[in-house]
Parts: structure tokens; C-alpha cells; sequence
């Protein structure tokens, strides 16, 4: 009996931590943004400054945006790392009050993120996120291809994340900003 607990408790100590080996580790993600808010300081700015029918805007969107990102476990709960999106058909409002609603609107985003796991099991991680990083957005007026180029800060708030699978993953985020309201891809850890 006594040895049987001994070789218990050794296989509990051995195997547990391999649960939990995160620290050190990478991930590569490959997703697609729905609903993106490159500019959601700019958006909510607006949406703050509204008066009246005359200061309205209408905030439609497209189609999403695909994004690459790259995250770095500084610890068992902590992930640092950084992301980039391209998105050919946005359609934005921006800062300075320039109604972009009816222009063939390009932006590409890069930011570096945060990522906090509150959940970590075996094969499924529970999580939230924040961004902060910046934009450029070219937007075409016409035919002839007359455009006009900004940029400005963006960022995004994701309190829920959830990851499925172990070494291959498929992964859902709930937010708001340049990853959209809701971004889900795979992942790859290494």
C-alpha cells in the first residue's frame, strides 16, 4: 500500500508539470477579423461627439480582415507578442471627421498585444487580451485613383478568448477594435 501512494504521488509529480509547461513556449496564429474597427479610437471619439442629425455618421461595415499573430509565453498566465492585419475592404471614418463611407478604403495594422490565461486546462485555455498599436489607411476617391493616406493609433479589447487542441489549435475571440467583435483562426504551438 505503502509503495503503491510512493508511486502515485512520484507519477502526480512527474506528469502534472507537463500540463502546465507553457513558460518559453511560441504560438503562430492564422485568423480572420469580423466586423474590424482599425480606427476604434477615432470611432468612439465620433460616437462621443455626435449632436444632433447633422453630426451623425453611419458606421457600416464590410467584409473582415485576415491576421497573422505571434505570442510569446513570458509565464504560465502571461503571453507577449504582436500581430498584423491587412484589411482590403474597410470601411472607416476617421479621426478628423473625413467621411470615408463611399471610397475603395485599404488599411494594414500592426500592434503589440498582452495576453492574460484565467483558465488553463488540459487542451482548452481561457483568456483575455489587450492591443494597442497603429494603422494606415489609404483610401481611394476616385477612378483615377486619387487617394489620400492616414494613420493613427488603434487598439483592442478582448476579455474573452477561448483555445481548443494542444500543439494544433482552433481558437474564437470575443472584443472590440482592429481584430473585429469576433476573430477566430488555428493556432500553432512550438
Amino acid at each position: 500500500m505503502k509503495k503503491s501512494v510512493s508511486q502515485l504521488i512520484a507519477m502526480l509529480l512527474f506528469t502534472l508539470p507537463g500540463f502546465a509547461q507553457d513558460r518559453g513556449s511560441s504560438e503562430i496564429t492564422a485568423s480572420y477579423a469580423m466586423l474590424p474597427s482599425e480606427n476604434m479610437l477615432g470611432n468612439l471619439w465620433m460616437q462621443m461627439a455626435r449632436i444632433g442629425d447633422n453630426g451623425a455618421r453611419s458606421f457600416s461595415f464590410r467584409k473582415g480582415a485576415p491576421f497573422i499573430s505571434y505570442k510569446y509565453y513570458i509565464s504560465e498566465r502571461i503571453a507577449i507578442g504582436g500581430a498584423t492585419g491587412y484589411n482590403a475592404f474597410a470601411n472607416e471614418s476617421n479621426f478628423r471627421y473625413t467621411d470615408y463611407t463611399q471610397m475603395d478604403v485599404k488599411t494594414i495594422t500592426t500592434a503589440g498585444e498582452v495576453t492574460w490565461f484565467y483558465v488553463r486546462k488540459p487542451g482548452i485555455k481561457v483568456y483575455a487580451m489587450a492591443g494597442v498599436g497603429f494603422y494606415v489607411m489609404k483610401a481611394s476617391f476616385d477612378a483615377q485613383n486619387t487617394s489620400t493616406v492616414t494613420q493613427g493609433m488603434t487598439a483592442q479589447l478582448t476579455p474573452v478568448g477561448v483555445r481548443f487542441g494542444k500543439k494544433v489549435g482552433v481558437f474564437t475571440e470575443l472584443g472590440y477594435g482592429y481584430k473585429g467583435v469576433l476573430n477566430t483562426g488555428l493556432s500553432f504551438r512550438f
